[in-house]
């Protein structure tokens, strides 16, 4: 029988001995795996339910799916844009105003593909 388990991704950066060993206590506190602990906090930080769910795809296209995710998290709350994903978010859209077009998941991702040479 295959192992059925979600993908993992490793995190390939480094963080503050102090803000990992203070993460590790405060999950350890709260009865936690660090893991767990990650999750709940991103459960009470974003502003949907099942700490984001509704903003992940993953179709296979790494490229399609992370202007997906771009264009989703975005409608929701442009603060939760790094700087470089918000004005690169309102370059798209005015130029699809430009176009005449409506903004759409699709006009969006399509724009990206266009630009992308795809």
């Amino acid at each position: 029988m295959p192992n059925i388990e979600p993908s993992k991704t490793q995190l390939n950066t480094e963080i503050d001995a102090k803000a990992l060993f203070l993460a590790k206590l405060a999950a350890r506190h709260e009865g936690l795996t660090l893991v767990e602990f990650i999750e709940t906090a991103l459960t009470r930080a974003l502003p949907v339910p099942h700490w984001g769910e509704g903003f992940w795809v993953d179709t296979g296209d790494q490229d399609r799916d992370a202007a997906t995710r771009l264009f989703l998290v975005g409608v929701a709350d442009e603060r939760l844009l790094a700087p470089k994903q918000r004005s690169l978010f309102h370059h798209i859209f005015t130029e699809l105003g430009k176009q005449g077009k409506k903004v759409t998941l699709k006009s969006f991702v399509e724009f990206i593909d266009y630009q992308d040479g795809k």
